[in-house]
């Protein structure tokens, strides 16, 4: 066994969480990639943020040869799934669908710069890094411009844009062809269970080492790999609360200790039981958090003085959050009851 030597790395980080990094990551290479790595003697370290992949430096002429290959490039894809039941919740809409992925692909960085990179152009995860994955003969329209096929059962739709942005591994497409429709069907979809189509939680990702990057890696100390990373960003929403039982006192309003955010009374709604609530919602969008910072307090007037009812308020959780229209305008908002 020769000496190991780390060729990338792929972290995810997302702002909802304390200490910066999305737990409960799985990155499983598909069953290509998973032979190449099989055949170069790879192995990889998991973590709960992602992956680390080694290389075995008694491959290195194997390894060469695959990165010069441009038919067969020493290139490893993933499908990610991320086990949070909530995560879509507390995560910056992306536009999830059934029919579209997110799709992170090396090939977006710099190719001469070795070290930490994002696998995004914007600074989080957005619509722009959605994918359409490709379904069936006749899903084909104008707007596709090109095809990736991934994996023996998945493919990936482009649109102009996003072809001429990045071409690499993209098959030019003519959607007034339906036998190439079909034959594209037969070729990387047919075999595929219903199950394999269904997008994978958190995305795919395709990570190619170039010749170039192979030489500078081998040339390098031990800390000489492509940190690759992907960064969500926290959902967020408005908090609306919902102010019951004996702390519901005429004259009674939220206020945020910090001075930052403003609540507006909006009134009283009936709720279960038919009991009254009054009602309080941010001005301002809060970010979601694993462990909130805000300090929100229910204060009501008394003798010419403030008399704090609650010290500290509950604070917004993923699992309840809606979509409602104020004002003409669409809002998240996070529902908060407290019944003291």
């Amino acid at each position: 066994m020769g000496q190991y030597r780390p060729m990338f790395n792929i972290s995810l980080e997302h702002t909802y969480f304390s200490n910066g990094r999305l737990p409960g990551v799985q990155l499983v290479p598909t069953g290509e990639s998973a032979r190449l790595m099989a055949n170069t003697n790879m192995v990889t370290r998991k973590r709960d943020d992602g992956i680390t992949v080694f290389f075995d430096h008694e491959q290195l002429d194997t390894l060469r040869l695959y990165a010069a290959d441009e038919d067969d490039p020493l290139q490893l894809n993933f499908e990610c799934e991320v086990e949070s039941q909530t995560f879509r919740n507390y995560t910056a809409d992306a536009e999830f669908s059934e029919t579209r992925t997110l799709y992170f692909d090396s090939a977006n960085t710099d190719p001469q710069t070795i070290g930490t990179k994002y696998l995004h152009s914007e600074e989080f995860v957005s619509p722009a890094d959605l994918a359409e994955l490709f379904a069936g003969s006749f899903t084909l329209r104008e707007t596709h411009s090109s095809v990736l096929p991934f994996s023996a059962n998945r493919a990936l739709l482009f649109d102009a844009e996003q072809t001429a942005r990045n071409p690499r591994g993209k098959i030019p497409l003519d959607p007034a062809d339906l036998q190439q429709s079909r034959n594209l069907t037969r070729g990387m979809l047919s075999a595929a269970a219903p199950a394999s189509r269904r997008p994978p939680s958190l995305g795919l990702i395709s990570i190619r080492v170039s010749s170039e990057e192979l030489e500078q890696i081998t040339q390098g100390d031990l800390n000489t790999y492509n940190d690759y990373h992907i960064r969500f960003k926290a959902r967020e929403t408005h908090w609306k609360y919902f102010i019951l039982g004996d702390v519901n006192r005429e004259g009674v309003f939220v206020k945020d200790a910090k001075d930052e955010i403003e609540f507006d009374y909006l009134g009283e709604e009936e709720v279960a039981n038919g009991r009254k609530a009054k009602v309080f919602l941010s001005r301002q969008a809060i970010p979601l958090r694993d462990r909130a910072k805000p300090k929100f307090q229910l204060l009501v007037p008394r003798h010419n003085r403030l008399k704090v009812l609650v010290k500290r308020l509950a604070v917004a959780s993923a699992n309840r959050i809606n979509k409602v229209k104020l004002d003409d305008r669409e809002l998240f908002v996070s529902e908060i009851y407290v019944n003291f």
